[in-house]
């Protein structure tokens, strides 16, 4: 049984008086190779003011509060694509909806898959011991501190973590990956429900975690793009295990790099264009929750927060990119004002398990399911007749691991999905039952190929078709005979042609021009049938 926590029984939380364990620089390298990148253009024309870049880019979707941060461009892609199109497409049109999908790609990884190269960064973590930095090899980092690269989980050749401060006293056990994952989607609740998420809070944070000079000094070294100094939002040691919230400072100018995050503007935009002023943004928040039984670190999980004022078009069936984002991306945890304490947590553990952070064999995943949405597993249960409340949770999540959630398409979608997949389990296990009784049983064929050919038998009526079962059944059967027939007429046809010498290609071209010549008139006219549009016999 999982137990549930809350903020009052957090070990440490942030203070907003504490200091900054360091403000680290460290020269670190890109994960992503030059010579497998293509070279990065310019953004495109249209306006010089550059968080009106940020707001407006040319064709994508943008909100009041939230913004995506536009993705980078490869030229080299688009005489790829053409290529594989063929003919002479438009190459304007090929390269801007290459660039759309390029941004799109970038911010559902949360990387930047633009060109390599080593830069200095400046670190700033408040007091916190990890802070995350993508798109960083292992084993690049040159810093003349004590910086501990934390490998990723998935790809041991990058790191995603840094932990800036050593362990004192690393703890002999930990609660299990599953388990700690499931308190972190916990925590992250606890944070909505305290107005931390917000970018008020940053701003209140900010006005209270340093003085004046202090404060003015912070944003002047925040306009340097590889300076990154993260807000600290919530940090908690539970189980063996720390877990921390931050949010990173951007000021968004010509120079601020492109990394695929999404960004909330701090001030009114109206005012700050208006002004033409660079725009204070805070990134997405993240989580990082990593082991402390060792030091150095060993194992982090990181994963990025979108809150309903997050939203994304999604004109792209998700399951053709899942596995790519998957494999490459950062999980995301999405939410509303309607998600419950159990559903982050389970969604922590689904994310976890879809970026491979934790294998099937993880047992908290169907007790996760369980308690996220005991409607849906109820409904599961009664459908399928299951002995347990485990068992139909199990049921349930055989069907949701893929594709899975789409995080463009926010939380609400996702409750969506879980009550769609929990009507599919109950059709499955009720046709299982009954599959003596299918109609394509019955005519020998499978389920797909029976519903392909209902339309040349039934009429569509409110997306339903209509007719008597029984003649529908009589007339397939009879259509699939007749076939069947035709198909060993023309073998027969076929082999004859070359016994005398006729090669494959050459007896079927000799059917296709002479036909049926020869044969008895039913052989013939069953035979020839197969050289015509293959149309069933009755058509409603």
């Amino acid at each position: 049984m999982r137990t549930a926590v809350t903020t009052s029984e957090m070990a440490f939380d942030q203070d907003d008086t504490a200091p900054a364990t360091g403000d680290e620089k460290v020269a670190i390298a890109s994960t992503m190779p030059a010579s497998t990148c293509a070279r990065r253009i310019r953004r495109p024309r249209g306006t010089s003011n550059p968080d009106r870049r940020l707001t407006q880019p040319a064709g994508t979707l943008s909100t009041p509060r939230y913004t995506a941060h536009v993705g980078h461009w490869s030229e080299s892609l688009v005489d790829e694509a053409a290529a594989t199109i063929g003919g002479n497409p438009d190459r304007d049109r090929l390269r801007q909806l290459l660039r759309e999908t390029g941004q799109e790609i970038d911010i559902l990884a949360g990387r930047s898959f633009g060109g390599g190269g080593r830069k200095s960064v400046g670190l700033d973590s408040r007091g916190f011991p990890l802070v995350e930095v993508p798109d960083m090899q292992r084993g690049s980092l040159d810093s003349e501190n004590q910086i501990n690269e934390v490998p990723d989980p998935v790809n041991k050749q990058m790191t995603t973590v840094l932990q800036l401060a050593p362990l004192m006293d690393p703890t002999p056990l930990a609660i299990a990956p599953g388990d700690a994952l499931f308190v972190a989607g916990q925590l992250i609740d606890d944070a909505r429900r305290d107005g931390r998420l917000d970018g008020d809070y940053v701003l209140k944070w900010l006005g209270h975690a340093m003085e004046g000079d202090e404060r003015k000094a912070l944003l002047r070294r925040v306009m340097d793009p590889n300076y990154r100094f993260n807000v600290p939002i919530l940090g908690a040691q539970i189980g063996g295990w720390w877990f921390q919230i931050t949010r990173r400072l951007v000021w968004i100018t010509n120079e601020t790099p492109d990394e695929g995050r999404m960004i909330e503007p701090l001030f009114d935009m109206d005012e700050v264009k208006a002004h033409r002023l660079p725009a204070l943004c805070a990134v997405e928040a993240i989580l990082i929750a990593a082991r402390l039984t060792r030091q150095p670190i060993d194992w982090a999980f990181s994963t990025r927060i979108w809150t309903e004022d997050v939203k994304r078009p999604a004109v792209r069936p998700w399951r053709m990119i899942a596995k790519a984002i998957r494999g490459f991306g950062i999980p995301v945890v999405t939410l509303d004002k309607a998600t419950t304490r159990m559903e982050i947590a389970c969604q922590v553990l689904l994310k976890a398990y879809w970026h491979g952070y934790i294998g099937n064999d993880e047992p908290g995943l169907a007790a996760a399911i369980a308690l996220a949405y005991p409607r849906q597993v109820e409904r599961v249960r009664t459908g399928t007749k299951a002995a347990t409340t485990e068992a139909a949770a199990a049921t349930l999540l055989e069907g949701l691991l893929y594709p899975g959630f789409d995080p463009a398409r926010g939380a609400e979608a996702n409750r969506r999905y879980v009550a769609r997949k929990a009507s599919i389990a109950i059709m499955e296990h009720r046709k299982r039952e009954h599959v003596d009784k299918q109609p394509w049983t019955r005519v020998g064929i499978s389920e797909r190929r029976y519903y392909k050919l209902l339309r040349y038998f039934a009429p569509k009526v409110d997306g339903r078709y209509v007719g008597d079962r029984d003649v529908i059944v009589s007339q397939m059967r009879e259509y699939l005979d007749l076939l069947d027939r035709a198909r060993a007429v023309r073998s027969d046809l076929l082999e004859a042609l070359r016994d005398r010498g006729f090669s494959d290609a050459a007896a079927r071209k000799w059917i296709q021009r002479h036909g049926t010549r020869g044969l008895p008139e039913r052989e013939a006219a069953e035979a020839g049938g197969l050289g015509r549009v293959r149309k069933p016999l009755v058509r409603v």
